[in-house]
Order: structure tokens, then sequence, then C-alpha cells
């Protein structure tokens, strides 16, 4: 009786332990999601993603970058950083069309003479009053009888759009983005917690009919 008795007070100290070691691990997890977070700003992204979203962002992933990735970048002379979709790599040849229901991007990876067209979901019905062609030398979109043709992206170097082809700000508007420029990754949604998990996937090349 008394030996279980003795036994008490270090079982006592032992899950004090153990609760004290949880709350502080706890704490370091809302920490370092909120250090390595950023909140969504405007509407440049929707519907894949809406104003006040808070994402999860991998700044150590941002010289891994893959084509259709969502990353966080800086845009020209911004400084603010920016969430748009990867669509050209380094090395690809790019044209875009916006004349229709939907934007039409044509894409010929590096070292390919194939010809793809790139699927996305949430361009349709999103060209809005951003219908100029793509793209000129620098990747930005044409402006007034200027003809558009096929450029290919820079070594080094990212052609991003927002899935609100209508209305965002993106390499149409400053241009190819350098890599450097690229902050982080993003796949992951922390907020609102209704939509708390991995950011849907479901953009792909498939191949141009002639």
């Amino acid at each position: 009786m008394s030996h279980r008795a003795d036994r008490r007070p270090w079982l006592r100290t032992a899950l004090g332990v153990t609760a004290l070691v949880l709350f502080f691990a706890g704490v370091l997890v809302v920490i370092a999601a909120l250090a390595f977070s950023v909140k969504v700003s405007g509407h440049s992204m929707e519907p894949t993603l809406s104003e006040g979203d808070r994402l999860l962002v991998n700044p150590f992933a941002s010289d891994d970058v893959h084509r259709f990735d969502i990353v966080e970048t800086t845009l020209g002379d911004r400084e603010i950083p920016l969430v748009k979709r990867v669509v050209g790599m380094p090395g690809d040849r790019i044209r875009a069309d916006a004349s229709g229901a939907a934007p039409v991007v044509r894409v010929r990876p590096t070292g390919s003479e194939r010809e793809y067209v790139v699927d996305n979901p949430a361009w349709e019905g999103r060209v809005g009053t951003k219908t100029q062609p793509c793209c000129a030398t620098d990747g930005t979109a044409v402006q007034g009888t200027t003809k558009p043709d096929w450029v290919r992206v820079p070594e080094d170097s990212y052609w991003v759009v927002g899935d609100n082809w209508g209305g965002s700000d993106d390499s149409r508007t400053f241009g190819f983005v350098a890599a450097d420029q690229v902050e982080a990754r993003v796949s992951f949604r922390l907020q609102p917690f209704g939509d708390f998990g991995s950011l849907e996937d479901d953009v792909r090349l498939v191949p141009a009919t002639p």
C-alpha cells in the first residue's frame, strides 16, 4: 500500500512534464505556421484562392519549382510578394490568346517542337478586361497593333499568371520572373479551417489539336 503511494508523485510529475512538453510543442507549431505563411490579398488567384486565405509556404523549395506550381514571388519593382501560378518554364516557348470564353495558352516545352495547350479549369469565363494577346519579347501582353508571336522564356526565369485571368497583374504586365524573385512554393492552405489542407492540382498540359 505504501509502495503504491510512493509511486504516485512520480506519475503526476511525469504527466505534468508530458503536458508541458505538448503545450510548448503546440506553441512552436503555431509560431512556425505563422512565420512560414502568407495571407492572400486580392482576387488574382480566384477561384483557387480567395482573399484572406492563409497559406503555408516552403521557402526551402524556391529553387525546385515545377510547372503549374503556385509560388510566392515579386513582380517587376514591386517588393510586396504576390501569389501566382508558374506556367512557362526556362527555355519554353509561350503564346497566348484571350479572345474567346477562356484563354488559350500554348506551350512548346524546352527541347521539344511539340505544341501543348494549358488546361486550367479556373480560367473558364475569366477573361475579363485582360484580352490582349501575348507575348512580346519580354513576356508581357502585346499592345496596339503589335503582332503576338512565340516568345522563349529566358534561362533562370519563369512566366507566371493568376488563375483569375481577367483580374490578375502578372507576367503579362511585368514580364518574366527571375528565379531569384521566387520566394517560396505554396501547396497547403491553413485558413479558413473549412478549407484546411493541400491545394487542388488539376492544371495540366494537353496536346494541341492541329
